[in-house]
């Protein structure tokens, strides 16, 4: 069992990672002026995969995948990013903001049940109950702010395979940190992202890719924003992700995700200009209040850490 410093470190690397997922949504709305999804997908995890062999062939890292099982990081790597992305986008086109945001945020109920599923891993009541709230909170959120789009059965559809990819990618990180350290497994998520991405986006954009992205790359706005995507929201996020889930329990590192929304209503207000309602900032306080609950300790979770 891991000691309460680890416990720390990881908690706070789960709390940075979910910072940074926050304000993404801001470069995204800056880098969606300037290219298609697909281009930026495919670029955001081509320089972040560039980035991290640039770290291998320098020797600040080291990689070693020779003697390692490999079916299940593959799976990992196209639950997340692969899947997730490409069924969020779409999903997120096919349903309105209030629909999408409150799936999405079904994320930490899945990992519950896939916990108790396939890890054995049974959480206790406090922390159904503290990640019902934060639910409960995001879903209030989400729906005062609905933009009025219908809703697709289709739509629907994606964006609760979304939701089951992160849930998944949740677990199976969890088990493979038996096997490779949090920089191998996101080696591979990105060599996953940035082959899948690549292929797509070709496909889809049919002949249209290579003059999208050259004149994306033309705006000095689109890449300060991508290189945010790529650094900051990918390689730091999900390497500081993987290192959580290799400590906390999938419950415990999939409950920070909550807080995206937090975020992401502050980034709106101080850098966006935009209002914060009663009903938003009570919403907020009890999606970290749920946050808190579900990663407090009760006293036979000492006890069994003691023995």
């Amino acid at each position: 069992m891991p000691d309460k410093t680890n416990q720390l470190k990881g908690s706070l690397a789960a709390l940075i990672v979910n910072l940074i997922f926050g304000f993404s949504f801001l470069f995204s709305k800056v880098s969606l002026k300037y290219a298609h999804p697909l281009v930026i997908l495919a670029s955001r995890f081509t320089i972040a995969f560039a980035v991290m062999n640039l770290l291998w062939l320098t020797g600040i890292v080291k990689l070693k995948f020779k003697g390692k099982p490999k079916k299940r990081i593959l799976m990992m790597s196209i639950a997340q990013p692969l899947l997730y992305f490409i069924l969020e986008l779409y999903g997120i086109e096919n349903t309105s903001s209030a629909i999408s945001g409150v799936i999405i945020s079904l994320v930490p109920v899945i990992v519950i049940v896939l916990s108790v599923v396939f890890l054995r891993e049974k959480p206790t009541l406090r922390q159904v109950l503290f990640s019902l709230l934060s639910l409960i909170s995001i879903s209030v959120i989400s729906i005062l702010a609905d933009n009025g789009a219908k809703n697709k059965l289709l739509g629907i559809i994606l964006l609760l395979g979304a939701a089951l990819c992160a849930a998944v990618f949740n677990i199976l990180s969890r088990t493979e940190s038996e096997h490779y350290s949090p920089f191998e497994r996101t080696y591979i998520m990105f060599l996953v992202g940035t082959v899948g991405f690549n292929v797509i986006a070709t496909i889809g954009l049919r002949g249209r890719y290579i003059t999208e992205i050259t004149s994306a790359f033309t705006s000095f706005e689109f890449i300060g924003a991508i290189l945010y995507l790529s650094v900051a929201s990918s390689i730091v996020a999900f390497m500081l992700y993987n290192y959580s889930t290799t400590i906390l329990t999938p419950v415990r590192s999939a409950s920070f995700s909550n807080l995206i929304t937090v975020v992401s209503v502050l980034a709106g207000i101080f850098i966006l200009g935009e209002k914060l309602s009663v009903s938003q900032l009570i919403c907020c306080v009890l999606i970290i209040a749920g946050v808190w609950g579900v990663n407090q300790k009760t006293t036979s979770d000492n006890k069994k850490a003691a023995e």
